[in-house]
């Protein structure tokens, strides 16, 4: 049985007059992540309603320059599993996770998150029907370009380091003085 992880980093970024809203409680990555599992269970053939997927998620908080940026780094199961009769689990292999496909549960995603803003009165209607419309995912994005196979632990292992790691880099932190310091972005003129 083979089940290829596939990463997924998924950023719901909104702000409104310059505050971020809180996008990193719960609902959030429960909405990103069911809708996941929707394409994803689309795409496995034989899988039937009550299968589910496998991922780890990671929260993040900051950009790379330390900025407020409030992502998640997902780590997904290339399939899904399901209860088989005999009380063992079953694995679905998704085939046909196409860029169409990704780019629809991005947008259910982004539907559904809008939507969860608006009732939370978070988000004004008006402005989540026009972030709704936006170019380039209204707000959020899906990348899913990183897909290691089942075998290759040394990559699985990178990239759930990678996924892991903290917000401040210790090895970019040095000492001016005895009262500052000063942190050196990894992306140059922020």
């Amino acid at each position: 049985m083979s089940t290829s992880p596939r990463a997924g980093r998924s950023r719901p970024s909104i702000c409104r007059n310059g505050v971020v809203l809180p996008l990193s409680e719960p609902p959030t990555l429960h909405i990103f992540l069911s809708a996941v599992e929707h394409g994803v269970r689309q795409c496995s053939p034989g899988a039937g309603p009550a299968s589910r997927i496998g991922a780890v998620a990671f929260i993040h908080r900051f950009g790379a320059p330390l900025n407020p940026h409030v992502h998640f780094h997902c780590v997904v199961v290339e399939g899904v599993f399901e209860a088989d009769a005999a009380g063992g689990v079953h694995f679905q292999e998704a085939r046909g996770l196409s860029p169409e496909a990704l780019g629809e549960i991005q947008a259910t995603a982004r539907i559904r998150l809008l939507r969860a803003l608006t009732q939370r009165g978070l988000l004004e209607r008006a402005d989540a029907q026009a972030m709704g419309a936006w170019d380039q995912g209204g707000g959020s994005s899906l990348d899913a370009s990183v897909r290691i196979e089942a075998e290759d632990r040394d990559n699985l292992e990178r990239l759930l380091r990678y996924c892991a790691r903290p917000a401040i880099a210790l090895e970019r932190l040095r000492e001016i003085d005895p009262r500052h310091l000063v942190y050196e972005s990894v992306k140059p003129g922020r």
